[in-house]
């Protein structure tokens, strides 16, 4: 069962009028709201039901560059600084941090897709260590099994995803 979310308090009528209307008080919603508001659009948010209370409350909070496909990597490196910066410039707590990301295997197909995959990271800016199995064997001695090998990012991170977008939702509503 999930923790209770914090009820953000929103007003019962919409505004009359908006620059734009983002529909859907999910994480990509209340971001956009947020980061909208911070420019000086005026913008209404339209959620159904509870803000971040359907699958955005319910993931595992990966903000991750790691594995992306090249043309996303840009933006992922981009969304984990934004999501660093959040809590300094909003006074709310999404619950993020940087622990880094691991990856195991014991398939060695996937491994050397996973080292060709650094190799492009290297060329982006972007730290990943490919693992052997003792490193892997190391890292990821919680699962209780050998592993071929492995690759980590320590750049990434994770979310709280029962507190990010109501966190979210607070920040834009403190923008009015």
């Amino acid at each position: 069962m999930s923790p209770p979310l914090r009820q953000i308090e929103t007003p019962s009528t919409p505004p009359a009028s908006a620059d734009v209307v983002v529909i859907g008080g999910g994480i990509i919603g209340v971001f956009t709201a947020y980061y909208l508001a911070r420019r000086g659009v005026s913008v209404a948010l339209v959620e159904k039901g509870r803000i971040g209370a359907e699958q955005s409350s319910r993931n595992w909070g990966w903000c991750r560059q790691q594995n992306r496909d090249e043309r996303e990597l840009p933006m992922a490196s981009k969304s984990i600084d934004l999501w660093e910066r959040f809590a300094a410039e909003s006074g709310e707590d999404t619950g993020f941090h940087r622990c880094g990301l691991l990856y195991l295997s014991n398939d060695e197909a996937e491994l050397a897709r996973w080292a060709s995959w650094g190799e492009f990271a290297k060329t982006a800016g972007v730290t990943t260590y490919m693992l052997d199995s003792k490193q892997a064997g190391e890292r990821g001695r919680v699962t209780g099994r050998p592993w071929k090998g492995g690759v980590f990012s320590p750049s990434d991170g994770t979310a709280d995803p029962g507190k990010a977008a109501p966190a979210v939702a607070a920040a834009f509503m403190k923008l009015g």
